[in-house]
């Protein structure tokens, strides 16, 4: 469905970003710390949260159609009855337009670039930090421990992003479950003054379990394919 379908886009998008990136954003900010003599765009966390941002943005335009039709099937399941999501989808865009397709773009954003940068830069430097822990204690770095480290450091991005993310989805959720033109900010601005701060978090232990094992098992599956095609485990260099 549209979940499947979106989400394998998303993370070939949001993933291969990253990764090209890296090189290409630590490159450009060591030439522009010696060009403008400024030493602190020389930095490691800085090109990272770049990279991430830039690669949350990409994630948000792939994934935004597929999230809109999702949320509208959950919403209103007489939606697409007897047609499937395809028929959905067709709908969707004979009676609000390809634009209605793209019209959560804002809390997309809210919620994909937080969401990518916190998922992406916390799994790096926490297996980084885990290795250096390792090797500093004098342990061997064997097959146990490659899959140890990137499960416990997947896990633990996998709550940091679910925290970071939780106001952009509680904000997606509302602009693509209904018809209109009320934007994102309308909705922000309901939200703020009918529960404060505390109702853009509402929902949030569920996400925890659901984006939870999305997430560890995403991350493990990416660090597993980057050894598999001959780049180095991430946090181990």
């Amino acid at each position: 469905g549209p979940t499947t379908w979106g989400y394998l886009f998303e993370g070939a998008v949001k993933f291969g970003i990253y990764e090209v990136l890296k090189p290409a954003v630590r490159r450009i900010l060591v030439w522009l710390a010696t060009v403008t003599s400024i030493a602190c765009l020389n930095n490691k966390v800085l090109g990272f949260l770049i990279c991430g941002g830039v690669s949350g943005v990409g994630a948000s335009l792939m994934l935004c159609p597929m999230e809109a039709l999702r949320i509208r099937l959950v919403s209103e399941p007489d939606f697409a009855r007897g047609g499937g999501w395809v028929h959905g989808f067709l709908r969707m865009v004979k009676y609000e337009g390809v634009g209605g397709l793209w019209k959560g773009i804002n809390a997309m954003m809210l919620k994909q670039v937080p969401y990518t940068v916190t998922k992406n830069v916390s799994f790096d430097f926490i297996t980084t930090a885990a290795y250096l822990a390792v090797k500093g204690w004098g342990m061997a770095i064997d097959a146990n421990m490659k899959i140890l480290i990137p499960l416990v450091s997947a896990f633990t991005a996998s709550v940091l992003s679910t925290v970071t993310s939780q106001p952009g989805d509680m904000l997606l959720s509302a602009v693509n479950a209904h018809e209109g033109d009320r934007t994102v900010w309308d909705f922000s601005r309901e939200i703020r003054e009918k529960e404060g701060l505390k109702g853009y978090f509402r929902g949030m232990r569920a996400r925890f379990l659901h984006v939870g094992i999305i997430v560890t098992v995403q991350l493990l599956i990416y660090d597993i394919v980057k050894r598999l095609v001959g780049i180095a485990a991430t946090g181990s260099t």
